[in-house]
């Protein structure tokens, strides 16, 4: 419930800070005293939009605080643990407005956008305006009140999960119904390229050898003349490298006679005697293994041109192009899983679609004998304000839609994430005349018991927290006025009521009576709220059955009213 509201220069409030119990709450005042201005703070806090005098003259900026206890409110601490606010069991929400415009709004001393401020309040607060309601008389909210009174939250949220899942599984068809050209087109160009890069049989290192090769086929001649004079230079050429180093070896070999210690030195000719011969001997092998072959020139000329337009197309290294293919075919692979997998998921659509109707069809069962339901207590409720002819109705329409898979009447019905079907409530209080929409209703003072009869059998099933309205009694006296309060003192029950009213009869019935007065200095104009005593009450509920001064019979009435 609200517990605190503390206002700073809101339009003609300076100042002013009052602490709520839990019940119904009257404001009363005289005419122009500003008895809506408090729930405009409020309302201004929770979200709206910032008129243009809402910063009070000479001021730079509008300070509105409220401070709510949210022991009964489990769905608004839900909501502040899934998006990271505090949590202590209250709610701290703050809205500063500034002269030019800027605006700043806090949960629980935490910056937060205007946006989740409004999500919150729709979880605490149900506010109600004369001549407007940001819920009753939205038709889209209907049918979740409809839903809400019916108990039906279980089945429309299995009813949503069904239809998420087949929409989902819809949209994932069309989109492969809508690629299919492109998908075939892909896969011609994918089925293209894999099978050109297989084809070729790439391997790692090949472009490499083939450029050796070319380079030795291409020089053959000059290669074996090459190898031959250096054989001949090493071993067989009079003068050959090995003759010379041998009789050198011989020599050494008469010296390490004479002279142990130059052994060393022998090992090393030899060595190197042997590897001068062991080096003619490859180049032998080598030069029998080169020969002129110009078919085998040609085909690896063929084979680098093959290469170098695989790397034009596919990547700059012969390791690219080969891993283009892998890729290429990895995704013809998907797109063929794909392809093949139409007709599978158009099953799995058509048995989605039938598990969706089905929910759906059960849904609006409920919904329309229901409704029957909740027009008789609404008209119960009527009955009780002095509107007992009144009449009451919800209206279902249905739209058609050839590609849903849903079927009433004979007729395929569109799916919506609620349901199938819009419904609205009509409303005549004339006996003969046909029931409109409640959004169409003229009379002030119909409003106002068509919204306290639906409310109080709302509150029957699932009650806001908090219930604020504005004028609402606009049009209504005697009687029915009584009845109003009564209302408003049972809806106090289970949510915590405010109620900004200028009718005596209703402000008996509240358990606590706040006294709204303007004050004027010559040059500025402010307001002051204040709780009034039994005596006050008297006084207050004596001036409010007048319209005037207090009389003596009306002061009588007065205490005879609040007993």
């Amino acid at each position: 419930m609200l517990i605190e509201l503390s206002v700073r220069d809101f339009a003609i409030v300076r100042a002013a800070d009052l602490t709520f119990g839990a019940g119904f709450t009257a404001l009363t005042g005289e005419t122009g005293a500003g008895k809506s201005i408090l729930v405009d703070a409020i309302d201004l806090a929770l979200g709206a939009r910032p008129g243009d005098e809402a910063v009070r003259a000479g001021a730079e900026k509008a300070d509105i605080t409220l401070r709510f206890d949210l022991a009964h409110a489990p769905a608004a601490r839900r909501w502040l643990a899934e998006n990271d606010f505090d949590d202590d069991g209250e709610l701290l929400v703050r809205r500063v407005v500034t002269r030019n415009g800027r605006n700043k709004a806090y949960l629980n001393g935490a910056p937060a956008t205007v946006g989740q401020v409004r999500d919150v309040a729709d979880l605490l607060v149900d506010l109600h305006g004369q001549h407007e309601s940001q819920s009753l008389f939205d038709p889209a909210r209907h049918v979740p009140f409809l839903d809400t009174f019916l108990g039906l939250d279980g089945d429309v949220d299995g009813y949503a999960a069904r239809f998420d899942a087949w929409r989902d599984a819809a949209r994932k068809l069309e989109r492969l119904h809508a690629n299919r050209g492109e998908t075939e087109r892909k896969l011609d160009m994918l089925t293209f390229q894999a099978e050109e890069i297989a084809a070729a049989g790439l391997t790692p290192g090949e472009e490499e050898e083939l450029l050796r090769e070319k380079g030795i086929l291409a020089n053959a001649e000059k290669i074996l003349g090459w190898a031959q004079g250096a054989v001949e230079g090493i071993d067989e050429a009079d003068g050959a490298a090995t003759g010379d180093v041998g009789g050198a070896l011989l020599l050494i070999e008469k010296i390490v006679e004479v002279d142990p210690a130059l052994a060393p030195l022998k090992e090393t000719v030899a060595g190197a005697l042997i590897a001068l011969e062991e080096g003619a001997n490859d180049l032998r092998a080598y030069a029998s293994g080169i020969e002129a072959d110009p078919d085998r020139l040609l085909a690896v000329d063929d084979r680098l041109d093959l290469i170098r337009g695989l790397k034009r197309k596919y990547g700059e290294s012969v390791d690219a192009v080969i891993a283009f293919g892998q890729r290429a075919a990895e995704e013809l692979a998907t797109l063929r899983f794909d392809q093949g997998s139409v007709e599978k998921l158009e099953k799995e659509v058509a048995a989605l679609g039938e598990a969706a109707a089905e929910a759906a069809l059960r849904l609006d069962e409920k919904r329309n004998k229901g409704a029957k339901k909740f027009v008789k207590e609404v008209k119960a409720d009527l009955a009780d304000l002095s509107m007992g002819k009144a009449e009451l109705a919800v209206a279902f329409t249905y739209d058609d839609d050839p590609h849903s898979p849903c079927v009433k009447d004979g007729r395929p019905v569109q799916l919506t994430p609620t349901g199938i079907g819009a419904g609205e409530m009509l409303f005549t209080a004339n006996p003969g005349e046909p029931p409109r929409p409640l959004a169409k209703i003229a009379s002030g003072g119909e409003i106002s018991r068509v919204m306290l009869a639906v409310k109080s059998a709302l509150a029957g099933s699932q009650p806001a927290p908090v219930m604020i309205f504005d004028e609402v009694d606009t049009g209504v006296g005697g009687v029915t006025g009584d009845r109003l309060g009564e209302k408003m003192k049972e809806l106090a029950k289970k949510s915590q009521v405010f109620c900004v009213t200028h009718l005596a009869q209703v402000a008996r019935s509240a358990d606590t009576h706040l006294k709204v007065e303007k004050e004027s200095d010559g040059d500025s104009t402010t307001v002051t709220v204040a709780a009034l005593d039994r005596k006050g009450r008297v006084a207050e509920l004596a001036r409010m059955a007048t319209g005037e001064k207090a009389t003596g019979a009306a002061l009588k009435w007065a205490e005879e009213a609040l007993g």
